[in-house]
């Protein structure tokens, strides 16, 4: 089980203990407004201890518990603990009272505020419980949204990150029900958004302006999409500088430049994509631009150095590995690259060195190894 899944099944068994029961004796009648309900059995009827408080010191303005806190009491049971004995019995009254809890229960969610945010998802959960279905999903989701906005203002990250990761599964859960479901279109972009994952946000988006009818929403999702089109070419762009399609991704990338000119990543992408083309004169004016923007970028001034190797610019290529080495000292890559550097420059001994500081740091390296056996075919 992981944190996540351990925290909120800690939350419901710390709130499932928070209830206690009242016992109906058998015969004992409950009404809601023209229907009574009459118990078969002794019964016993949650209550949560704070509402049952609230009951006894109003018992001078009214007799015994309420039929609200029960009906809330009954809500925490099946939220946080679907499988209790009694629930059957809890919904058998609530069906002869004709009182109907799914939208009692989206009533209560919608006003709950401050302190009672907690609430809707228990709530929430319950009515998953009760029946889990695209609505049903999108409630709960929307409901532990709430509560993680409210954790993460007050500096609670990583807790806040647990409510919206489990919002997201929700969300996301309900177009497993209704692959039509607008509204959960509409929040998984945002969430797609917010992770960086702008291809699929984009995607998300498109299909919410197939299936959503609101005209403020079909704007609002509308001028999005716009604002997002050049994050969607920027990780269409580096996903084929991964691919090795760099011509293709150079296609996405350079016209973003123009308006972009200060997002180092962009740069560095660029850079690998002329790299990847044989352009290593290029390559070298993005990856400095990039250290320009951010001197300490260490995957940048690796490329760099490399592409000072491809030059033969070999003192320069020692110099970039060499800083870099300042930075990390214990990167095994980089010692590769300065032995190279240094083995072309005909530093032989110091180049041996390095390929055997890597290999101390790596023994099984094969590019150290492969470099250490070309070293000494030199010297032989």
């Amino acid at each position: 089980m992981n944190k996540k899944d351990k925290y909120f099944q800690d939350s419901f068994t710390k709130k499932r203990n928070d209830i206690s029961f009242i016992d109906l004796r058998k015969g004992a009648s409950i009404s809601f407004k023209d229907k009574t309900y009459k118990t078969e059995k002794e019964l016993p009827v949650p209550v949560r201890v704070e509402k049952l408080l609230e009951d006894i010191k109003k018992q001078n303005e009214r007799d015994g518990i309420t039929l609200n806190n029960i009906i809330d009491g009954i809500i925490f049971i099946q939220g946080t603990d679907p499988s209790f004995e009694y629930l059957k019995d809890y919904h058998e009254m609530l069906k002869e009272l004709h009182f109907d809890i799914k939208p009692y229960i989206i009533y209560c969610i919608n006003k709950f505020e401050g302190n009672e945010t907690k609430d809707s998802v228990i709530y929430g959960k319950a009515l998953v419980n009760i029946e889990e279905n695209e609505k049903s999903c999108f409630v709960y989701a929307s409901a532990l949204e709430k509560m993680g906005v409210q954790l993460n203002e007050k500096g609670k990250d990583t807790i806040s990150q647990y409510f919206f990761e489990e919002a997201h599964k929700y969300f996301e859960k309900a177009l497993d029900y209704d692959d039509k479901f607008a509204l959960s279109y509409y929040k998984l972009g945002y969430y797609y958004k917010r992770m960086q994952q702008y291809v699929k946000a984009n995607l998300t988006w498109e299909k919410h302006q197939e299936v959503d009818d609101d005209p403020l929403r079909i704007d609002e999702i509308r001028n999005e999409l716009i604002s997002l089109k050049p994050y969607v070419d920027y990780e269409r762009g580096y996903n084929l500088v991964l691919k090795e399609r760099p011509e293709e991704a150079l296609e996405f990338l350079l016209p973003l430049v123009k308006d972009f000119s200060g997002w180092w990543n962009l740069l560095f992408f660029i850079g690998l994509a002329y790299r990847s083309l044989g352009d290593y004169e290029i390559a070298e004016t993005y990856f400095e631009n990039v250290l320009k923007i951010d001197g300490s970028q260490k995957e940048a001034m690796n490329e760099l150095g490399l592409c000072k190797i491809c030059r033969k610019k070999y003192v320069e290529a020692e110099e970039l590995f060499s800083t870099l080495l300042s930075i990390d000292p214990g990167n095994c890559e980089v010692f590769c690259n300065r032995a190279v550097a240094l083995f072309y420059n005909n530093q032989i001994d110091r180049a041996l060195e390095d390929i055997q500081t890597a290999l101390k740091i790596n023994p099984d390296d094969q590019v150290a190894l492969a470099i250490k056996s070309e070293i000494e075919k030199s010297q032989q």
